[in-house]
Formats: C-alpha cells, structure tokens, sequence
C-alpha cells in the first residue's frame, strides 16, 4: 500500500483506512511502536497489555494442569 503523509499542524500524519485498521484489530487506542532501519519506517501495533496476560493465564494453567505429561511427550520424541 502507497499513501501520502498528509500535514497535520507542525508535524506530518500517516493516514491509513479505518477498514484496513480494523481488519487488524487496531483502533485510535492503539498503541503503536515506529521505528527506522536506514530509510525504512516499520510501524507495529503494540500488544493489549490485558490480552498478553489472558495468554500468560492461559499458558500457565494450562502447564499447571497438562505440563508433566508435555515434559514426558517431548522427552518420548
């Protein structure tokens, strides 16, 4: 995708479709990260904090319950 930065006040605003944004779970609550690589810009949403601990709950319930018997798979293979 091409766009154009567009002037906003005393800085530059990269304007993206609402649509495109909401296909990828970012809204204006979004946080995100920008960052250069010589003249390369990667812009990456930032993880919801509350959904990387509903992960973290997940994963440890879930070696709290099955990890013995991971452990005993990977060390069978």
């Amino acid at each position: 995708m091409t766009v154009k930065l567009t002037p906003h006040g005393d800085c530059l605003a990269l304007v993206l479709d609402r649509k495109l944004l909401a296909e990828h779970g970012i809204d204006e609550h979004t946080l995100v990260d920008v960052s250069f690589a010589g003249s390369t810009m990667f812009v990456s949403a930032q993880a919801d904090p509350s959904r990387k601990k509903q992960f973290r709950d997940a994963l440890d319930s879930t070696n709290a319950e099955f990890g013995h018997t991971l452990k005993r798979l990977t060390d069978e293979a």
